[in-house]
């Protein structure tokens, strides 16, 4: 479906310009009057400087059940992000409001063209709540460079990756850094996109682009920035653990604090390993929580500061949230009713997935990936399904978030012995309560000798696996990226078989109207003799 500007409500984008000019003047924005002294702030404040963050939105612009709370509560979504800034605004004279990527895949809206863009109405949405800066993650290459270069240029805020360049070394989006002057503050922002960009992406969403050092970026961007600048941060979507090894090398840089991303970590105090280190902060996912950071700042030096996350409820969001950001999200969530909620089958029983052993669910989606593929053998990663499913109808819009990653269905050839060693290290996975992969086609049991795994019985088609013969397997790409951890082998050459894992699973569950999906005890576990 495309969607054209058009057809969003009534100026919907100037709307957001307005928006994001109250968000800066309500924050004490704008330009800083010549000679204004940078403590003034501390007169209205404990703090001189608030640092509003979110990060791995993934699409959550409306709330959802909060599994970890006893009432399972409505937890997240853009009005309650809007209601609970509204709030803590007003108790942050000075502040800025950052994202640190991953804004993109887990919902339709994030695959809805508007003006070019595939998912241009989940930025409206964002610009409605008055980001400052953000940085782009890998899933803003789900769609392609083509598509993420489109959502850059249209956004309301500067997106920053400083440490992605293009086929002749230059910077893929705005050159940084980016500095903001606020209250007297002049405030220097560092964007770094994912380290392992490369591996977790398909050389055909990302060709042509390399990644800098992201260490030596910031040290560059440094020294731009300490001699002009009353506080300097950096923005990352590589992860909580890389986040903490590089803010340990940055020690003594100047570097205040980095905001980070990509790990989902939600933190319940700030990581600060010493002195002189950068503070290091996440804000868990999906919307469901901001983060705080509050800083107080003398002569160019983060001298104090504290942190939380606030849970975002959605009850009575809409009486604090601004009254064109709520038009706006129930707009979206009319629009993507309309096309995604139709029924397409129904489930006999519940979906249900672990990821640390064979489910229904996996199993069912494998089974569905091998038919489409025409395959003697098909793998799922656990991963890659995100919610499990109760009993009873099965709409378009439970598949697109049960499968939210726009991962292609790839082909490629593998021998009887490779899928042995396939079989032992998913038997070692699940030995050591990792992510296994879910199966199709293969069969096999395994069982836990002492300090090692062993398995016996592999089977294709119920014949057991011959090393002379080449079988066709089928799996997503991200599978095939990950074949070191999964597969046990260097990434292998595949085919693009014609569709989206999702897309299959979809035609797959409307063909089959009524599904009952069942453990078969594909991955049998056996007890050792002796134990």
């Amino acid at each position: 479906m495309i969607l054209r500007l058009a057809d969003l409500p009534s100026a919907l984008r100037a709307a957001a310009a307005l928006t994001m000019a109250a968000v800066a003047l309500a924050a004490g924005g704008g330009r800083a009057e010549p000679g204004r002294d940078p403590a003034a702030a501390q007169d209205r404040a404990p703090w001189d400087l608030t640092l509003f963050h979110t990060n791995d939105a993934h699409g959550a612009f409306l709330p959802a059940p909060a599994a970890w709370r006893d009432d399972r509560a409505p937890v997240g979504g853009v009005v309650a992000l809007g209601a609970c800034l509204a709030r803590e605004r007003r108790a942050a004279p000075v502040s800025l409001l950052l994202d640190a990527g991953d804004f993109m895949t887990g919902n339709p809206i994030c695959d809805i063209e508007v003006d070019g863009a595939r998912g241009g109405g989940w930025q409206d949405l964002l610009g409605l709540l008055g980001y400052d800066a953000g940085v782009i993650g890998n899933h803003e290459f789900d769609h392609g460079r083509a598509n993420a270069l489109a959502l850059a240029a249209r956004s309301l805020f500067p997106l920053l990756a400083d440490d992605i360049l293009d086929e002749r070394g230059e910077p893929l989006l705005r050159p940084g850094p980016l500095v903001i002057e606020r209250a007297g503050l002049r405030i220097g922002i560092i964007g770094v996109s994912c380290a392992g960009l490369f591996a977790v992406t398909s050389p055909a969403r990302t060709g042509g682009l390399s990644l800098r050092d992201q260490e030596r970026v910031v040290r560059e961007q440094l020294a731009r920035l300490i001699e002009t600048t009353d506080v300097q941060l950096l923005i990352s979507h590589s992860g909580f653990d890389d986040d903490k090894r590089l803010a340990a090398r940055l020690a003594g840089s100047g570097l205040d604090v980095i905001i980070g991303g990509h790990s989902h970590t939600r933190l319940t105090k700030p990581a600060v390993a010493g002195a002189d280190i950068p503070i290091v902060v996440q804000a868990g996912s999906h919307l469901r929580q901001l983060g705080r950071l509050d800083l107080r700042i003398e002569a160019g030096r983060v001298v104090g500061h504290q942190w939380r996350a606030i849970e975002l409820l959605a009850a009575g969001a809409t009486d604090d949230a601004p009254d064109t950001l709520v038009a706006a999200a129930a707009h979206w969530e009319e629009r993507i009713r309309q096309e995604f909620g139709r029924v397409i089958a129904t489930l006999a029983s519940d979906w249900r997935d672990s990821g640390r052993q064979e489910s229904n669910v996996g199993s069912w989606i494998a089974d569905a990936l091998r038919a489409r593929a025409r395959a003697d053998v098909a793998f799922v990663n656990s991963g890659s399904i995100r919610r499990d499913q109760p009993a009873g109808p099965l709409t378009a819009l439970d598949v697109k978030e049960i499968l939210p990653f726009e991962n292609t269905l790839v082909t490629f050839e593998l021998t009887g012995e490779q899928l042995r060693r396939i079989a032992l290290n998913n038997a070692r996975l699940a030995a050591h309560r990792g992510g296994i992969l879910q199966i199709s086609g293969l069969t096999y049991a395994w069982r836990e000798v002492g300090d090692h795994v062993e398995v016996e019985d592999v089977r294709v088609a119920g014949e057991p696996a011959r090393d002379g013969r080449v079988y066709r397997a089928a799996a997503p790409d991200y599978v095939c990226l990950q074949a070191k951890d999964y597969l046990a082998m260097d990434p292998p050459t595949t085919r693009y078989a014609g569709v989206t894992v999702t897309d299959a699973v979809l035609e797959a569950a409307a063909a089959a109207g009524t599904i009952d999906a069942r453990v078969e005890g594909r991955m049998r576990q056996r007890v050792a003799q002796g134990r």
